[in-house]
């Protein structure tokens, strides 16, 4: 019998992962099933379970490089030292947009349930903890370095503001989720008269 390619595996794979997103951002994670995947990805059962041998491992599957996706264009935004923490919030928000709602799915969506998920299932709430929890310090990092460049006042608490830029980008993610109408330029323009410029 012939074996199957590495390229058939994985596509075979990304078909079933795009099955899911499709699934998760149409349904939520909480009414998704397997058999729903089944379904829409129209592989059989087996083939699906053959790569995911759980609704959790494709939860995981899914949510992971979503996650990564955002981490990585704030890694690249935070390796310019010169920018202040409202540049980048603007950058991380510019540069996860088009990623966002610009593919076969709209993960802003995708992130609201994935956050939903998050509450009740401990794989999901783990890997939120680490990245979210990552991006949050990361912030706080930038904060602590501007304050203390003199940019903000020495008492500023950059924790405390770390948090509020990141709930800034949470915010812009939510709104788009339910209202559908966040502009991305608009909202990176606002967010710049909160904080004088670095």
């Amino acid at each position: 019998m012939p074996r199957v390619s590495e390229d058939h595996l994985a596509a075979r794979r990304r078909q079933v992962l795009d099955a899911a997103l499709r699934c998760f951002e149409r349904d939520g994670f909480h009414a998704t099933s397997v058999r729903d995947v089944v379904r829409e990805s129209g592989l059989s059962a087996g083939a699906v379970y053959s790569y995911f041998p759980s609704k959790d491992a494709l939860v995981v599957a899914v949510v992971e490089p979503i996650i990564q996706t955002v981490t990585g264009v704030l890694d690249g935004v935070l390796a310019d030292g010169r920018r202040s923490p409202t540049e980048v919030v603007q950058g991380v928000l510019l540069g996860v947009w088009p990623i966002a709602v610009g593919g076969g799915a709209d993960y802003t969506r995708v992130a609201v349930t994935a956050w939903a998920e998050a509450l009740r299932d401990a794989t999901v709430h783990g890997i939120a903890t680490r990245t979210y929890g990552l991006v949050r310090r990361r912030l706080g990092e930038r904060v602590a370095h501007w304050r203390d460049a003199g940019h903000l006042p020495p008492d500023t608490d950059a924790e405390a503001l770390g948090q509020v830029l990141f709930s800034l980008l949470v915010g812009a993610v939510l709104q788009n989720a339910l209202l559908r109408d966040v502009d991305p330029e608009r909202y990176a323009a606002a967010v710049g008269l909160l904080l004088p410029p670095g």
